[in-house]
């Protein structure tokens, strides 16, 4: 038996008014965003420059979207605790991450397996700022200058040691790079962290260090340490006299900055992107946020939308991989 059309019609109606309702809740719950504290998780312990410039940009964000930013320190396993927290986090743009692009990137490769799909779980929305490293060397090392250190190298192989601030770290990975690039064998010592990495180089205990900059910076100055090169493609306008790695040992492309972005997990509404990609153009535009990638010899990028950032990552997650298998650079 046929429903009379009337009938129909009228419950055809009642789906598109009920439609129209879950739309207008979800359009308004969107227009109010954010309506409670948002949470911007780092993934590397309190104190380190990742921990600062991260609470730099929660400040910033705090100000500019009119709801307070918590911070959450979680470290562990060059990062992966944090992004596991974040791929599983609710995608409605209460769960951020600040996290460094060069770690994210190789944890697949490094580790073979992560608990959440580090190119489809989480989404960076901006990359925000690039920080290179030093070369450093104790003032006893006999080599002054990167030519002298590769021509040591390569006349006694695996004798000469570097300290990193960690087994699969930029730094290791500028190591890596720098003695694939230049043809030579050196031994890599990974230490817990970049303080006690530049202290046993201060001390002679290992006689050279890829250091963050903002670590090193003040020894140099010192003359606790000398500055061999940056690993930056550019000399930093904090020690202008020193090279890049590239030009002293004309070693083409050698690059190994560290570069920090923002991300969220994937099925954030597009008008809270919108919203929260706008907030960030502000905080990169701020006077306290480029000050203080400054202070540390790094250089404020803007990258501010999910698309742009997204084909940054992936071709960073190239070139890192590759980094990590031809170093074979295995998880601890």
């Amino acid at each position: 038996m046929k429903r009379p059309v009337s009938i129909n019609i009228r419950n055809l109606a009642m789906g598109f008014t009920l439609l129209s309702c879950f739309s207008s809740i979800g359009f308004a719950q969107t227009e109010v965003y954010p309506n409670r504290p948002i949470k911007l998780i780092i993934t590397w312990p309190v104190g380190g420059f990742a921990d600062t410039l991260g609470r730099t940009v929660a400040n910033q964000l705090t100000a500019s979207l009119g709801q307070q930013v918590v911070v959450e320190n979680r470290g562990g396993a060059n990062g992966m605790i944090g992004a596991d927290a974040v791929a599983k986090a609710a995608p409605d743009g209460y769960t951020l991450m600040f996290q460094s692009v060069t770690s994210h990137a190789i944890n697949p490769t490094m580790y073979g397996k992560t608990p959440y799909s580090t190119e489809k779980d989480i989404i960076p929305l901006a990359v925000v700022a690039s920080v290179p490293m030093l070369l450093v060397a104790n003032p006893g090392f006999p080599p002054k200058n990167i030519n002298e250190l590769i021509a040591l190298a390569k006349k006694e192989p695996d004798t000469i040691a570097y300290a990193s601030f960690g087994n699969g770290s930029a730094s290791h990975l500028a190591g890596a790079l720098f003695t694939n690039q230049a043809g030579i064998k050196m031994t890599h010592i990974p230490y817990k962290g970049g303080a006690p990495a530049i202290t046993d180089a201060m001390s002679g205990q290992v006689p050279l260090s890829f250091s963050a900059f903002g670590v090193a910076l003040q020894h140099v100055r010192a003359g606790k340490l000398i500055a061999l090169g940056t690993t930056g493609p550019n000399r930093a306008k904090l020690l202008p006299d020193v090279p890049t790695i590239e030009e002293a040992g004309s070693l083409k492309g050698y690059e190994m900055s560290i570069v920090y972005a923002v991300w969220a997990p994937t099925g954030v509404p597009g008008p809270i992107l919108n919203k929260i990609s706008k907030s960030l153009e502000q905080v990169i535009a701020s006077s306290a946020f480029r000050e203080k990638v400054a202070s540390d010899g790094g250089e404020v990028m803007n990258i501010t939308t999910p698309a742009e950032s997204q084909v940054y990552f992936q071709k960073e997650m190239q070139r890192l991989s590759k980094i990590v298998k031809d170093g074979n650079i295995k998880a601890d």
